[in-house]
């Protein structure tokens, strides 16, 4: 973050303040900080299905270049008032990362939209803000989504902080990893407690989907380490949702997610182990809202499948073990190896998964960062007259910070 200099940002400024309040340019934007991400990323697939090749998990065969922009500007209003406005361009496209119909097509026409806009109101005495506006939801079930509505944090005690929100709308449409399901289009209203007690951490979650489900969510970790050489984090987590009882009759249930993780860091290495389960063999359950959340889900592909276990909805009882192993040279160039392994079991047969994924990044400065990764992922269908499936991906990035 940064104080406002440059000769655009004032003219916005000058544009948005002056003609409302008539204060001259210096007033406007001296209380203006600019922050954002510029982000390019090369993606390909292929898919195999026995002897076929068709569309991968990213959409068609053909390469993607893939051009997202952030720009981000928060003015002091007043002593408790501030304003925040996020400018975004993304030729991602309505479709996102698991369309089979997006066409691989270079973008011209589209412009920088206004992503997020919100009011913020602080009660330093209270310790407390208030939020309303088009922001990003923040849950333990969402990535990245946006909703209009409001969210109310409390930091009044040490180490803990409460909050309370309410959405009663989504970016579905322009997101693209939203659940299929209509719980996407529901309001959602719940609370949620975080608490950092280095080197102890909690979060609880809550929430009720209107006439959809009531959604809670545990997560624990506690960190340790060894004479400030080998570090150690040692995280659980479960989410859980009862739905409301019309929905059985869409061959739903209630859902349940676990996981567990070690991760850890000795020297230039780093590595992480662990397990994850979570579905039904006979019915459809569902474990967040839009991609992959916030909940431990290290591999690239497994968790976006149709075949029995997209966290956003699928049918399947599904159990992995997940175990990676990286090594920091210089510390700017990490080369690391994933492997994700299991199986969904299907009402009279099952899928074996097994995901083995490299990955190489490069920290070319503090803001500038390359990176990339190839996802091997195999899935072995153990019923007759179905071909297995073999899905490559590859994701190559450039992303700048400031």
């Amino acid at each position: 973050m940064k104080l406002v200099k440059l000769s655009l940002v004032a003219a916005l400024a000058a544009g948005a303040f002056s003609a409302a309040n008539a204060v001259s340019l210096e007033e406007a934007i001296k209380d203006v900080d600019v922050s954002g991400m510029f982000r390019y990323r090369f993606e390909s697939a292929r898919l195999e299905q026995g002897n076929t090749v068709s569309n991968g998990y990213n959409g068609a065969k053909e390469n993607r270049h893939r051009f997202k922009s952030q720009i981000n500007f928060k003015a002091a209003l007043d002593d408790n008032f501030k304003a925040f406005v996020q400018l975004q361009y993304d030729n991602t496209g309505e479709l996102g990362f698991n369309s089979p119909t997006a066409k691989a097509e270079t973008n011209t026409a589209q412009g920088f939209d206004v992503e997020q806009v919100y009011l913020e109101y602080t009660n330093e005495a209270y310790a407390t803000s208030v939020i309303f506006g088009k922001m990003e939801v923040g849950s333990i079930w969402t990535d990245d989504a946006i909703g209009t509505g409001a969210k109310i944090i409390n930091n009044s005690i040490e180490g803990l902080t409460f909050a309370g929100y309410w959405f009663d709308s989504f970016n579905v449409t322009d997101d693209g990893d939203f659940t299929a399901l209509g719980i996407a289009d529901s309001s959602l209203y719940g609370a949620a407690v975080l608490g950092d007690f280095d080197p102890f951490a909690f979060q609880l979650w809550a929430a009720y989907s209107n006439n959809w489900a009531f959604l809670y969510a545990v997560d624990a970790s506690y960190k340790f380490s060894f004479n400030d050489v080998a570090n150690f984090k040692i995280q659980g987590q479960y989410l859980g949702n009862s739905l409301d009882s019309d929905k059985e009759k869409l061959g739903l249930d209630n859902g349940n997610f676990y996981a567990a993780q070690l991760q850890g860091q000795i020297s230039a290495f780093d590595f992480q182990a662990g397990i994850v389960g979570y579905g039904e063999k006979d019915k459809a359950t569902i474990v967040t809202l839009e991609d992959k959340g916030r909940v431990i889900a290290p591999a690239e592909q497994i968790f976006y499948s149709s075949a029995g276990s997209d966290l956003r909805g699928s049918t399947g009882e599904n159990f992995y073990y997940f175990a990676g192993l990286g090594y920091t040279f210089a510390e700017t160039v990490r080369v690391g190896f994933d492997y994700v392994g299991g199986k969904s079991e299907q009402v009279g047969y099952d899928i074996d998964k097994n995901e083995y994924i490299a990955r190489l990044s490069y920290k070319y400065s503090p803001k500038l960062t390359f990176s990339g990764f190839y996802s091997y992922l195999t899935e072995d269908f153990n019923q007759q007259g179905v071909e297995d499936n073999d899905d490559q991906f590859i994701r190559l990035e450039a992303l700048y910070k400031f």
